[in-house]
């Protein structure tokens, strides 16, 4: 299977771009690998969380639809929810097995936990019906999902627990990729922030994913017709509603990699994409928002949103010269920039979205990222992507679709006139680059978001 990928890669994308895609893989393989030695599983506060009080009670349904389950997944699944140090938990699955997978019924009635509840459905009903079943049986303030043969971290809902007592009502977690030993990951899903452009182009959330059941009803549940990318659909609604949603940045969630699994191919799968694209297309008929999807990638769950616009931006080179700018869209870059097609209504059809405050585009030069994101780490100001070859997917393939951003440079960017009015423009006396920077941190105070549109390119 992996050396018929590598081939087929090979042969639509050549081989300059196959070389690129086997150094980041084993990139990202270091870097799965470095946060597992750094990331031990510490059995003392293990034991901790295990007798720890909280002051108040939150029961967690962890709701799993099962179907033809192998022994030994199903196992490793309810090995892992057992072994949970947060105690205040009730499994619920549902069971849509065939017949001669009866083992399943009595490997799951033979283990002696009422906080168990079990139903073997009737007939098989689907992945989106088989999981209302299963959320059916929670009695719980939250839901959890989990996969049939996957598995979580023994501090999963732990973890989960403290966020909720930070108001949380929406939680995920980063999640790791897995084919036979947990503590062997083959890859590591660092996410990023919550951002609702992440959502539209690609289901960055997946695992793990706990919400109030409460917006689950609201949202009512699981759809029928979005089979293969279920999941996408429902994050998209509850996170419509969702008031405060909480990343977790550690690995809670094991994602297991097999032949039928989405996690190893999804060409085991392919109608999830179509499922997805048809997801996403939703949200926006929702959120009121005209627009249109495609495959950000082929035969990949990652997508392209074009939002129809018609708006004409004024154009300026240098951030001082917008205080006397009248028109509402301003674009600012850098006078030798040459804009690539397409560049300027790529920012600005996101610049006219409601709660968007700046848009920022790439700067490519000789072949490579100039300028993309800008992140904070431990105080210190980098840049995201910048050497990067410019036909990279990036790291999850974030390089294909809108994201949201923690800062932008001061190359290449929009910006709307009355968010610059709202709050009280920038500070004077920085320099050009540290204006942008303070623009960016009053922005998100503001409630305004910041993104970064890959497919808006500059080219020095």
């Amino acid at each position: 299977m992996i050396i018929k990928k590598i081939v087929d890669y090979g042969r639509d994308k050549g081989i300059k771009a196959l070389t690129l895609k086997i150094k980041e893989r084993v990139q990202y393989k270091r870097e799965t690998d470095r946060y597992m030695r750094e990331n031990p599983i510490d059995t003392e506060k293990l034991k901790l969380q295990r007798i720890e009080k909280f002051s108040k009670r939150v029961k967690i349904s962890i709701c799993v639809p099962v179907y033809n389950t192998e022994k030994k997944m199903l196992e490793d699944m309810l090995k892992s929810v057992l072994n949970q140090t947060y105690k205040d938990w009730e499994l619920c699955i549902a069971d849509g097995s065939t017949s001669n997978y009866g083992y399943i019924e009595s490997i799951i009635r033979g283990i002696n936990d009422s906080r168990i509840k079990y139903e073997k459905l009737k007939i098989n009903m689907g992945i989106s019906e088989n999981s209302n079943a299963a959320c059916m049986l929670a009695t719980g303030e939250y839901i959890a999902l989990l996969d049939h043969d996957d598995v979580l971290s023994p501090d999963a809902l732990y973890e989960v627990r403290l966020a909720i007592d930070k108001g949380a009502d929406y939680i995920y977690s980063d999640e790791a990729s897995f084919v036979k030993n947990i503590n062997k990951p083959e890859i590591i899903h660092f996410k990023p922030e919550y951002s609702i452009f992440n959502l539209r182009g690609n289901n960055f959330i997946c695992h793990l994913s706990v919400f109030k059941k409460s917006l689950f009803e609201q949202a009512g549940g699981f759809r029928k017709g979005f089979d293969g990318s279920q999941d996408h659909d429902l994050i998209l609604r509850l996170c419509e509603s969702a008031q405060n949603i909480y990343h977790i940045p550690k690995v809670l969630y094991y994602w297991r990699k097999h032949r039928n699994s989405v996690a190893d191919d999804i060409s085991a799968k392919p109608y999830c994409i179509t499922a997805g694209i048809k997801a996403v297309k939703s949200h926006l008929n929702r959120m009121k928002i005209s627009g249109s999807v495609t495959t950000a990638v082929d035969n990949a769950p990652y997508y392209r949103v074009k939002y129809n616009c018609l708006v004409k931006p004024a154009i300026i080179n240098n951030i001082e010269n917008i205080k006397g700018v009248t028109n509402e869209y301003i674009i600012v870059a850098k006078p030798d920039l040459k804009f690539q097609a397409g560049a300027v209504n790529e920012i600005c059809q996101i610049l006219q979205l409601e709660n968007v405050g700046m848009v920022g585009g790439m700067v490519i030069k000789n072949g490579k990222i100039q300028y993309a994101t800008l992140s904070e780490k431990n105080g210190k100001i980098y840049s995201e992507y910048e050497g990067i070859p410019e036909i990279s997917d990036g790291y999850m393939k974030r390089l294909k679709y809108a994201q949201g951003a923690e800062y932008l440079p001061c190359q290449f960017f929009g910006i709307r006139k009355s968010v610059l009015e709202n709050m009280m423009y920038f500070e004077d006396n920085l320099w050009e680059d540290d204006k942008v920077i303070d623009m960016c941190r009053r922005m998100r105070k503001y409630g305004y978001e910041i993104v970064f549109n890959p497919w808006a390119r500059a080219e020095r």
